[in-house]
């Protein structure tokens, strides 16, 4: 049984207060804007998925300049002994904040005026944080983050165009496969890694961060590569459970040579957690996505 003593429990409040609390208040206004978005948007399902999309995105240029090119630091004290982790909970919030903002500009066709505000807002909000201390920029600079808000605004206007029509084939697995990485990293990768189930293994690389990074993108395009073949695909049942061996053995093999590690017993456990949820958000997307006639040439 843990017992935290009143020290204890002070520190946390102290830290909530000082730190967390900011990142919480983040979340709040990306929930107003989703609010905002859903109760705009003409068709939700798309909207969501093309939100996913668009996380998705962003958590690829976070994860790679925040973890590989160690860019900058966010310090919410949601998890003060992992680091590692602290700093992915600070880029959620700052991921699906910036893609709320992206999408709210594209479905309320806000002008550039707006892009302005916001990007001014954003860059108020990452000075705000340096000050502080709940964030610290390494070789990084707030003009970095203007000039990535403009062209992640014109990337989020596209991708919102291109989610109203219809999707050619390599499109729609490629949108398909950004959502994956914004459901498949937050809710499994990571949850597992909380939960000391499965880690991946920092020993990769000589650097502990890097080696994080490498595996769990090699990991996540081998998987997602994988399950969305057997989705799409229309070859026979008998050649897909052949498929869904491989990627059984796969995950033994990984096991085997310490690049995954399980907590004893929960290896077939959690990469059946892993195969299937892929799965299932895969067929989400799919059905959040839809199908749109296809143009007549």
């Amino acid at each position: 049984m843990l017992v935290v003593s009143g020290k204890g429990i002070q520190a946390m409040n102290a830290m909530f207060w000082k730190n967390t609390i900011w990142f919480v208040l983040l979340g709040m206004t990306t929930i107003l804007e989703l609010v905002l978005i859903f109760r705009k948007a003409d068709d939700r399902r798309r909207t969501a998925a093309v939100y996913l999309t668009i996380s998705g995105m962003t958590f690829c240029f976070e994860m790679f300049v925040l973890s590989y090119l160690k860019a900058y630091n966010y310090y919410p004290k949601i998890f003060p002994d992992s680091s590692a982790d602290d700093n992915i909970a600070g880029n959620l919030f700052s991921q699906f904040s910036v893609s709320a903002t992206a999408l709210l500009l594209t479905v309320f066709d806000l002008n550039g005026v707006w892009k302005l505000i916001f990007i001014a807002a954003y860059s108020g909000i990452e000075e705000g944080f340096k000050a502080l201390g709940i964030y610290r920029q390494h070789w990084y600079r707030t003009w970095m983050t203007m000039v990535s808000l403009l062209l992640l605004f014109w990337v989020a206007k596209h991708t919102c165009a291109a989610g109203r029509t219809y999707l050619k084939r390599w499109l729609r697995y490629l949108f398909i496969f950004l959502g994956l990485i914004t459901l498949h990293e937050h809710l499994i990768v990571w949850v597992l890694r909380l939960t000391g189930i499965r880690l991946l293994s920092e020993h990769v690389l000589p650097d502990k961060e890097h080696s994080l990074v490498v595996l769990s993108a090699f990991y996540m395009l081998l998987l997602g590569v994988f399950v969305m073949f057997l989705y799409f695909s229309s070859i026979r049942w008998g050649w897909k459970l052949l498929l869904l061996a491989v990627l059984y053995f796969g995950h033994w093999l990984a096991a085997r040579y310490n690049l995954i590690l399980y907590k004893e017993s929960w290896m077939w456990i959690a990469s059946s957690i892993s195969i299937w949820s892929m799965y299932g958000f895969t067929f989400l997307l799919d059905k959040l996505y839809g199908s749109y006639p296809e143009p007549k040439p």
